[in-house]
């Protein structure tokens, strides 16, 4: 019986991940979440150019006063991301999180002032 001979099979080569230079902060995130984590990164770069710690503590003292306390948690997360250990500003996030009910991200700053006076 003359038959083909069988080739021998190649592997196939593995597939390449296709964004190797991405965040590993955005791997495993849906399309939406990383249009969104990038969205916030580009405000966040904005306003480090636009306004200065000073300026965001006002908008957020405003926020407050007019018992607006999710932009005020924006403003001062804003502020906060340039000058992650200014104490002031964590106190003021420590606050507006324990005003908005989330006790746990209150303690988590208190926690983390203390680590900051600490060193």
């Amino acid at each position: 019986m003359g038959g083909q001979a069988k080739s021998k099979k190649k592997n196939k080569p593995r597939r390449k991940e296709r964004h190797p230079d991405r965040d590993p902060e955005q791997r495993g995130l849906s399309g939406q979440e990383r249009m969104k984590f990038k969205m916030q990164e580009k405000a966040k770069k904005k306003t480090a150019e636009k306004y200065s710690t000073e300026q965001l503590l006002e908008k957020t003292e405003e926020c407050i006063d007019n018992f607006n306390f999710k932009m005020a948690q924006m403003f001062c997360q804003r502020a906060l991301d340039i000058e992650p250990t200014n104490l002031k500003i964590l106190d003021m996030l420590g606050n507006i999180c324990a005003e908005l009910g989330n006790v746990e991200k209150a303690k988590q700053i208190s926690f983390y002032k203390v680590y900051i006076l600490v060193d």
